[in-house]
């Protein structure tokens, strides 16, 4: 039976994670987070209508090494869902000491794969299996292009776009959504004739997501999980496109705090944040969900259309980590 650490596990992306893994697998749950009396209420709550309690909650500070490396002893998988900027090499130090496989869920590509890529011989020395970018967004986009890589042989082109209807949240959480997205997008890039270069206003795209969502514009940006796919799978063209929120006000005032980077902390962020959070009680209609669609055409003109959508954010970025550990 293996033992399933969750790093971050009381808030709602573990939450959701923890309990897909309690009814796909008879796997022991170990909910991790800094707040002993949230992390012991979530296991509660997990183990509810179990013949027998498979959960329980631990107070671990993810800051503190030491403390990590203890809660992930007994761990065979340790999958962090908290937000690790400036402490990933933390994090990772301590899964490696801990003789325990890490996917990491977080929205930090940079930092993240700076650091594997540090420790990568050490990662295959030890016998570990360390991934990242796992989830929705990022994680999906990067696999679609696999998937239709092996449905249609040779791929030609392939533009995956991302659509975002989302009921209001918390300040607390839209600041952390506008952070996570700075660290996620690489620029303005989609790769054409051997390159990824800035799109030109023609780039624009429309995409069909589904009767739900229906017809949308969607403008490039760049992922850096998609970098190197062009050459694995030898593509002419590939594009990350988004479909935005549902609004051109919502629209328009992210896009102005992406491209003044708010959101990388700061009263700038807050007050950003407070905008944002304004718009979307404003502005936001049903439906709401998040939706992926993939577009791909072969090398002799087949095509191939995907959608993947879900109603909350949370549940599609739980569903794909579980599968994989199925898997």
């Amino acid at each position: 039976m293996k033992t399933i650490a969750i790093l971050g596990g009381y808030g709602r992306a573990g939450q959701a994670i923890a309990l897909h893994l309690v009814k796909e697998t008879d796997a022991q749950i170990l909910i991790l987070g800094r707040d002993l009396q949230r992390a012991q209420e979530a296991a509660k709550k997990l183990n509810a209508g179990l013949p027998a309690a498979r959960a329980q909650g631990f107070s671990v500070n993810a800051r503190d090494g030491e403390s990590l490396k203890a809660a992930l002893q007994d761990a065979d998988i340790a999958i962090n869902c908290v937000r690790t900027i400036g402490f990933v090499e933390t994090v990772t130090k301590a899964a490696l000491d801990a003789k325990t496989d890490l996917m990491d869920i977080t929205l930090n590509p940079r930092e993240i794969h700076k650091v594997c890529h540090r420790v990568h011989s050490e990662i295959l020395g030890r016998g570990r299996c360390f991934i990242v970018d796992a989830g929705i967004i990022p994680g999906m986009p990067s696999a679609l292009v696999g998937y239709a890589a092996a449905r249609l042989g040779p791929v030609r082109k392939v533009a995956i776009g991302e659509l975002m209807r989302f009921r209001e949240g918390s300040r607390e959480e839209v600041a952390q959504f506008l952070e996570d997205l700075q660290n996620l997008s690489w620029g303005l890039r989609v790769y054409q004739r051997g390159t990824w270069r800035r799109p030109r206003a023609s780039s624009k795209r429309k995409m069909d997501f589904g009767p739900l969502f229906g017809m949308q514009a969607c403008y490039p940006y760049k992922l850096s999980e998609l970098d190197g796919l062009p050459e694995r799978h030898r593509l002419d063209e590939l594009g990350m496109y988004s479909a935005g929120f549902g609004h051109w006000v919502i629209d328009t005032i992210f896009v102005v705090l992406f491209l003044l980077k708010v959101g990388r902390g700061g009263r700038g962020a807050k007050i950003g944040a407070g905008l944002l959070d304004w718009a979307c009680r404003r502005f936001s209609r049903p439906p709401f969900g998040l939706c992926l669609k993939l577009e791909a055409e072969s090398a002799d003109g087949q095509r191939l259309e995907v959608i993947l959508s879900h109603e909350d954010g949370y549940e599609a970025t739980a569903i794909p980590v579980v599968s994989c550990l199925l898997q």
